[in-house]
């Protein structure tokens, strides 16, 4: 048996039974000792319930990418990301980095909201043999990791003009665009399943507004004073897009329109609109220069992830990682027999 294979059936077994996101079902009544202490880094304790929780992330994520893995292997990435996150916390609090409280409360409400509310969320982690504080360090440790990266690592990537004309040229494919128009809009909400008199009123509401409009009132500034847009403190600016990610009748109103035009009150799902294009863009490859900033993005990304995995092997060749058994006793890792893969 190698180390790997060692410690993943040893995880195994602590974790097999713990439930800790919210469930489809309600969960069985957690056994005595059901999440019991599975390792320490560095003397800070790894619990089965939080193995498990990254466990069914990485299970939800499998499932959204079409990809399948063995529960073993599950186990074994879960196990390693909690070491990480583990090692990347204690390395933030080593450079005195603080937590992000908002953030961590934002998580919390959200697992809230996807567990069924408070109580089911309390009932849940008390079932996993887990609780909220837990939960809440979990959290913690995420968001600490998150703001090292940020705070840290991030700050020190540097990237040149030469690697961003090189990305360029070696992804032509990332560059081509179809034509594009820069447009405003003015809604009037009226729900498709409303009676005939209050789609009228709307109706009447969109006309008025178009009157004004092409009378040569401001648009942006009727977009302000009248649309029932999210759009609307920004005057209604859509800023660019592409004619497929707008509804039909939308996208088919707007590409017929030059710089300057406004269009007849046009009719969706979501209600009438008025319409005012401010710019046209040709299809064709996307200048270098409006490329920059989102290359470098990419390229600090992927930048940053190497440095990041650099640094976790770094921590994690110098870190006291211990196993636990079933009575929180240190497991004995076995060596590589000669020849074998650790």
């Amino acid at each position: 048996m190698t180390r790997k294979t060692f410690i993943t059936a040893a995880v195994a077994v602590a974790v097999a039974a713990v439930a800790v996101c919210a469930p489809a079902q309600e969960p069985p009544a957690a056994a005595p000792g059901v999440n019991p202490k599975v390792l320490t880094v560095n003397g800070q304790p790894v619990y089965a319930a939080e193995i498990s929780l990254m466990m069914q992330n990485i299970q939800g994520y499998l499932k959204s990418q079409g990809r399948e893995a063995t529960e073993d292997e599950i186990v074994q990435v879960a196990t390693q990301r909690i070491v990480e996150q583990k090692l990347l916390a204690q390395e933030a609090q080593r450079f005195g980095v603080k937590p992000d409280e908002q953030r961590i409360a934002q998580m919390m409400e959200l697992t809230e909201r996807q567990a069924g509310g408070r109580d089911q969320l309390d009932s849940v982690l008390a079932k996993g043999g887990s609780n909220r504080t837990q939960l809440e360090q979990m959290f913690r440790e995420m968001e600490l990791g998150r703001a090292l990266i940020a705070q840290q690592i991030q700050p020190t990537v540097e990237v040149s003009d030469q690697e961003i004309q090189n990305f360029y040229n070696e992804h032509p494919q990332d560059f081509q665009r179809a034509e594009q128009v820069h447009a405003r809009h003015i809604l009037i909400k009226a729900d498709p399943a409303a009676d005939e008199q209050t789609r009228t009123i709307a109706r009447l509401k969109a006309d008025q507004v178009h009157q004004r409009a092409t009378n040569g009132e401001d648009f942006a500034t009727l977009a302000k004073d009248l649309s029932e847009d999210s759009t609307a403190a920004q005057g209604g600016d859509l800023g660019f897009f592409e004619k497929g990610r707008m509804v039909p009748a939308f996208a088919d109103a707007a590409f017929a329109l030059q710089p300057g035009q406004i269009s007849p009150v046009v009719e969706t799902q979501f209600g009438y609109h008025v319409i005012k294009v401010e710019e046209r863009r040709p299809a064709g490859t996307v200048p270098l220069e409006e490329a920059k900033a989102p290359i470098r993005r990419v390229i600090v990304n992927e930048k940053t992830n190497v440095a990041v995995g650099q640094l976790v092997n770094t921590l994690g060749r110098t870190a006291d990682i211990v196993f636990l058994d079933e009575n929180g006793q240190p497991v004995p890792v076995p060596k590589p027999a000669a020849g074998a893969t650790p």
